[in-house]
């Protein structure tokens, strides 16, 4: 009952490493994986009507009035039912902010970001992963995960940012989550330098049909 209040810590944490001096928690509780019991709880994130999540965030959008919008993709990464809903719901408030028929929570005028981004990993990359953890840790829970399921096709990919100046900076970021396990403790260095030194991404807004790959978020802005 306590592991909100942890992960909170936590995040705060790994916040402070990042260098982000402002952040907006909605309280909402862990609904866990699908199919656990977290799912039935009251309180739960998945459990929350969707219109009033969906105000919120259109709240928010109007008041910071972004011009890039990014989340994770439709399947939750790796299929967690509160990542999901994260990304349904933020791209609902991405395409309802500028309505202007769209009620308001304290006067915030319409505002329609320029773009929208879903965070990925590449299925390539996916396969390299788990095919070594399969091989090195049989035992783990993620050696039981089809890559083919998590990963999005290499071709779909719109944006890649390079980011390997950060690798450092985003580790110790990703090790103030104690109380979850990540990935990159059972990955060999190499690969964590490359799992750390690139994102990638899929622009849903506007839709990306092929092409040249974008490196900035800001590209045509």
């Amino acid at each position: 009952e306590t592991l909100g209040s942890v992960r909170e810590v936590e995040l705060r944490s790994a916040l402070s490493v990042l260098g982000v001096h402002s952040s907006v928690l909605l309280g909402y509780r862990d609904s866990g994986m699908a199919g656990t019991e977290d799912n039935l709880h009251p309180s739960a994130f998945i459990n929350t009507p969707e219109s009033e999540v969906l105000e919120r965030l259109v709240a928010l959008i109007r008041k910071h009035r972004p011009q890039v919008v990014a989340t994770m993709d439709l399947g939750g990464g790796y299929g967690h039912p509160d990542h999901i809903r994260a990304s349904e719901l933020t791209t609902q408030a991405f395409k309802t902010a500028g309505d202007p028929t769209f009620p308001s929570l304290s006067g915030e005028e319409p505002w329609t970001p320029n773009k929208l981004y879903y965070h990925v990993f590449p299925r390539s990359r996916m396969v390299q992963w788990f095919n070594y953890i399969k091989e090195t840790n049989p035992s783990s829970e993620m050696a039981d995960m089809d890559p083919n399921t998590i990963g999005t096709p290499d071709e779909d990919i719109s944006t890649v940012l390079e980011v390997s100046p950060y690798m450092d900076q985003r580790l110790r970021a990703a090790e103030q989550h104690r109380s979850q396990q990540s990935p990159f403790t059972m990955l060999p260095r190499d690969l964590t330098n490359e799992a750390l030194s690139k994102d990638f991404w899929v622009r849903a807004e506007p839709p990306w049909h092929g092409g040249e790959m974008e490196t900035d978020f800001f590209t045509g802005l």
